[in-house]
């Protein structure tokens, strides 16, 4: 098998990844959107604004659910006054620039008029426009997600994982089919945490509690942080250790053992990754938390698949440095034991400091 088949696909991954961020980057125009849950106009202004970012994929929608959810309700009273909107207050209520609209028919006849005359407003209290200062609602940057899922593709779980199932598919000796099993397997991982992620953001978002989930993923990444950092120098210690419990690990083996062709690998994927979540999904929750306070699903899509890039790459390489002869997994799996505290240093340090930049609401 020629090396250029087995980079293709991940080639072209990583092309339409890098368009479609780059693509969700380009913000021409930026809207504020208050609703509440059991809302009759808001039900009929939604699907209208769901349909204007399908139109329009340079928009950016941002969503406040503000009966449930007291923050979204004090923004949306803050938002309100400076604006001048006249009591009593009410929802739909859309800001675009320094303009408002309030009402379903108000939004679902002039909504696309504003965009239009003003394609390159800027998100409410940004850039010099009217409404609530920029610095409360904060930026989610794409160095926070990039580190988070840079954090998450180093973790010892699924690198180990990898190399139990080409060690189990090595014994053959048939490398061709150890290697494209190994691929077969990374890709179910990428769609099973994918699709884990679009499902738990959508969660997030329609419960309403999109605010209180951002708080809590800061406390469990400093707890997470420093659940790693005790594992760098008191590794076990406490009953506990930031990896795949013991106890799943003869079964998990015993699973993987059974694997004999790229499609078992592929379809051992979508199950192992219940045994992963546990051990690796702290930082990709933080992410999800993050997204789920700041973005519409849509705008959140394209760095869900980014982060799911970045975190696959390393099982990508071993398995295509392995299959290369650059190394083995007797090798692989020396090298991981011999760092893996320095894989936990690694992970709670920059856990740490992404819990402390959520508490300090910087991001």
């Amino acid at each position: 098998m020629k090396i250029y088949k087995l980079l293709l696909p991940l080639l072209l991954l990583i092309l339409f990844v890098g368009a479609s961020v780059s693509h969700a980057r380009e913000t021409s125009a930026c809207v504020y959107y208050f609703y509440g849950m059991g809302c009759p106009a808001c039900a009929n202004t939604s699907p209208f604004l769901d349909e204007l970012e399908k139109e329009y994929p340079d928009l950016e929608i941002k969503r406040f659910e503000i009966y449930s959810d007291t923050d979204n309700a004090e923004l949306f009273r803050e938002f309100a006054e400076a604006y001048r909107i006249p009591k009593p207050w009410g929802v739909p209520t859309v800001l675009i620039g320094d303009k408002y609209l309030v009402g379903d028919m108000p939004v679902i006849n002039g909504l696309e008029g504003e965009i239009t005359n003003n394609p390159t407003a800027s998100c409410p209290g940004e850039n010099g426009s009217d409404g609530a200062p920029a610095e409360e609602l904060g930026t989610l940057t794409l160095a926070t997600i990039v580190g988070a899922a840079v954090v998450d593709s180093i973790n010892p779980c699924a690198i180990a994982v990898l190399l139990i199932l080409l060690s189990a598919l090595l014994v053959s000796g048939d490398r061709k089919r150890a290697v494209k099993a190994g691929l077969a397997f990374t890709l179910s991982i990428y769609i099973a945490y994918f699709l884990f992620g679009l499902g738990l953001f959508s969660a997030i978002q329609v419960s309403g509690l999109s605010n209180l989930v951002y708080r809590f993923v800061g406390i469990l990444a400093i707890l997470i942080g420093l659940a790693n950092i005790k594992d760098y120098f008191w590794y076990g210690g406490g009953g506990f250790v930031m990896e795949i419990p013991r106890r799943w690990r003869p079964k998990l083996k015993t699973m993987l053992s059974a694997v004999t062709s790229p499609v078992g690998a592929f379809l051992m994927g979508f199950v192992i990754i219940l045994f992963e979540l546990p051990c690796t999904g702290g930082p990709y929750l933080f992410v999800l938390g993050l997204l789920a306070q700041k973005m519409s699903l849509l705008s959140a899509t394209p760095l869900l698949l980014l982060y799911n890039l970045f975190f696959i790459l390393p099982l990508i390489v071993i398995t295509l440095i392995i299959y290369q002869g650059f190394t083995s997994v007797e090798k692989a799996t020396e090298w991981k034991d011999r760092n893996i505290r320095r894989l936990h240093l690694v992970t709670g340090i920059v856990m740490l400091v992404l819990g402390i930049v959520v508490a300090l609401r910087l991001v």
